[in-house]
């Protein structure tokens, strides 16, 4: 055989083996938005005027400032942090591995996209603490789950694994008439509590007078005005990625977290999570408690 003629079939080879090696190299999912490598910061912020205006309104200013005085009092004593610092707050997630198509460990009737990141909290602007590393964990911290096999039966389930990072293509319609479905069914929600699909997200509203049923049978020894409904909107972006939360009462808007595209926008605001796990009614049965010993 000629030299060239070897030449041509050793060329042809090597493509054919290049071309081989394309394929089958596994590869993160298409419905996977996300990559490894890829950052995402959130910003988290209180609108305080409103605060005010709400907790006036519906406590009177002298038990507003108590339970006022009393939260910083809780987060400075929680966290080691002063007011100021923290008005600052957000959280960051570095992506370190996106991987391929696996099937999920807990619920094997999904194949999924599992995803290890490292994840940040400041309490000022920019300065990060790392609270959750990769490199601690050997499998997936969470997963993207194929949107072609969620359907009514297990989307529920599917979502609870997923939330802040959902597959392109989530069906949110389906979502919501599954949740609906539940709230119907349970005879303290119904009619009490809806959720609307926005969009790329849903809106939950808590009707006023289911607002006021629960406060009642908080056994708080001091009165309220009249309560507002209040509504909680979430969205994610074209990508699955949680894009934007909000809380607002009576029309006014306390609470959002943001998914911003660059850390010089800053992190203002407050760190969302910490105010969600002090709940309303543990605050004001220690008030209560507090104030029994002082009297």
């Amino acid at each position: 055989m000629k030299k060239k003629e070897l030449f041509t079939i050793s060329i042809l080879s090597f493509l054919v083996f290049v071309s081989f090696t394309n394929i089958s190299i596994a590869a993160p999912p298409s419905y996977a938005g996300v990559k490894t490598g890829d950052e995402f910061v959130w910003t988290t912020s209180l609108n305080m005027v409103n605060l005010n205006t709400t907790g006036i309104a519906l406590f009177g200013l002298d038990n507003w400032t108590f339970m006022y005085e009393f939260f910083l009092e809780y987060m400075e004593n929680a966290t080691g942090m002063e007011t100021p610092i923290i008005t600052g707050a957000g959280m960051k997630i570095v992506m370190q591995n996106v991987s391929d198509e696996l099937t999920h460990p807990f619920y094997p009737e999904f194949v999924a996209s599992g995803l290890r990141f490292d994840q940040y909290f400041a309490y000022t602007p920019n300065n990060w603490i790392l609270v959750t590393e990769a490199a601690n964990y050997s499998s997936p911290m969470t997963y993207i789950i194929d949107p072609s096999l969620l359907n009514e039966s297990n989307i529920w389930s599917g979502f609870g694994q997923m939330q802040i990072f959902l597959p392109i293509g989530f069906d949110f319609t389906m979502f919501v008439n599954v949740w609906s479905s539940r709230i119907t069914a349970n005879p303290y929600l119904n009619g009490n509590v809806t959720v609307q699909v926005q969009g790329n997200g849903f809106k939950v509203t808590l009707n006023a007078v289911y607002l006021e049923w629960v406060y009642s049978n908080m056994g708080v020894p001091f009165e309220i005005g009249t309560l507002s409904d209040a509504v909680l909107t979430a969205r994610w972006n074209s990508n699955g990625v949680a894009d934007f939360a909000s809380l607002e009462y009576g029309g006014l808007p306390l609470a959002t977290a943001q998914l911003v595209t660059s850390e010089d926008e800053g992190i203002p605001g407050f760190e969302l999570v910490t105010i969600i796990g002090v709940s309303i009614v543990t605050l004001l049965a220690i008030i209560y408690v507090k104030r029994k010993r002082n009297i």
